[in-house]
């Protein structure tokens, strides 16, 4: 759920854009090795640029199920808290959830700052890359912020998604819109009308399908 992986045609990195760091994903192994290679310093700085902020529009996104107040909510594919630490203030709960157990020890060592009302809201769970690790029901909410795109058998991964929710909950997905733009994947992006499919096939009704809110990204609710 992060500054997304670009290169140019002739293959340099960008500074401001690598690959995301919210990753319950399968990752082609080149640039899993990359990410894996690459000091926690230099993600962190980069996951959490500020220009994020504009294009993200957090805010906007965590609007989306309504009033968090008193629900457990899942941040699946947490990468480095951008919006766990955002959730916390809002939800009883937050478990953030991924496949790198560094990430996790990092927004571990961030709860430290946080007035304890707000740190122990969070907890951090490793998850494999094949399932959300969440109990059946246990869910009021569950974010996935720039994830779908590196899931793997997506329909039978969402179908273990929608049975972490409890029976009224809600899924909040986002991910990138097609076409070449300043950030996100250049390729290989899914488009807006093969998640609902897919949604759909693993048990999901579609509640709102925003296309127009973010520049670079559609928002999915549904439940």
């Amino acid at each position: 759920c992060c500054n997304p992986g670009r290169k140019d045609r002739q293959g340099r990195q960008p500074n401001e854009h690598i690959l995301p760091a919210d990753t319950v994903r399968n990752k082609p192994a080149n640039e899993q090795a990359a990410q894996s290679n690459t000091s926690l310093d230099i993600l962190i700085e980069k996951f959490e640029d500020s220009d994020r902020g504009t294009w993200q529009n957090p805010d906007l996104v965590l609007a989306k199920p309504g009033d968090l107040q008193g629900k457990i909510v899942a941040d699946l594919g947490s990468g480095t808290g951008y919006f766990t630490f955002r959730i916390a203030r809002k939800a009883s709960k937050v478990i953030a959830l991924d496949i790198e157990q560094r990430f996790l020890e990092y927004i571990e060592d961030r709860k430290l700052d946080l007035p304890p009302a707000i740190a122990n809201k969070i907890e951090t769970r490793l998850t494999p890359e094949d399932t959300p690790n969440l109990q059946p029901g246990e869910a009021d909410v569950v974010f996935m912020v720039n994830v779908y795109y590196y899931l793997d058998e997506r329909v039978e991964y969402m179908k273990k998604v929608k049975t972490a929710l409890k029976p009224d909950g809600l899924l909040v997905l986002v991910d990138f819109k097609e076409g070449e733009m300043a950030v996100g994947p250049i390729e290989d992006k899914v488009p807006l009308a093969r998640v609902i499919s897919d949604l759909r096939k693993s048990g999901f009704t579609i509640v709102d399908a925003d296309n127009e809110s973010l520049q670079y990204q559609y928002i999915i609710s549904a439940k």
